[in-house]
């Protein structure tokens, strides 16, 4: 089975989305793209990408009903909160609802990239993965 690093960015501000993806792709990170929370699960199930970097505050599904519906049908992915816009509630309960992380924008790309492989790492050790 192939397992090699996969990550799933969602947010709905494209050129947030597209800079990040190079930045990623620079460090050798093979990623994806969504804008729209609702195409997120179908992504993840097709293209097999084991942690997903998510925006809280998006139109249409927010980013606490995608992680719900995440771990409801993956829970083995890792999901890490990354918004500009958040309380300490919105953190709890993504944290309760088994986020990860939960990243304020904004947040230096290394950081990031650490906080995406230890989430990988606990992705390989999840018995579902």
């Amino acid at each position: 089975m192939d397992d090699a690093l996969r990550v799933l960015l969602v947010d709905d501000e494209e050129s947030y989305l597209e800079t990040a993806a190079k930045i990623f792709r620079r460090k050798g990170v093979d990623v994806e793209l969504c804008s729209i929370g609702k195409d997120v699960v179908a992504i993840l199930k097709e293209k097999k990408c084991q942690v997903v970097v998510l925006d809280l505050k998006m139109p249409g599904m927010t980013g606490q009903e995608v992680l719900r519906e995440i771990k409801g049908s993956l829970p083995a992915v890792q999901v890490i909160i990354l918004t500009g816009h958040a309380t300490s509630d919105d953190a709890a309960v993504c944290l309760t609802s088994g986020a990860f992380d939960f990243l304020i924008k904004p947040v230096e790309m290394s950081h990031l990239m650490d906080r995406i492989r230890t989430a990988y790492e606990m992705w390989k050790l999840a018995p579902e993965s």
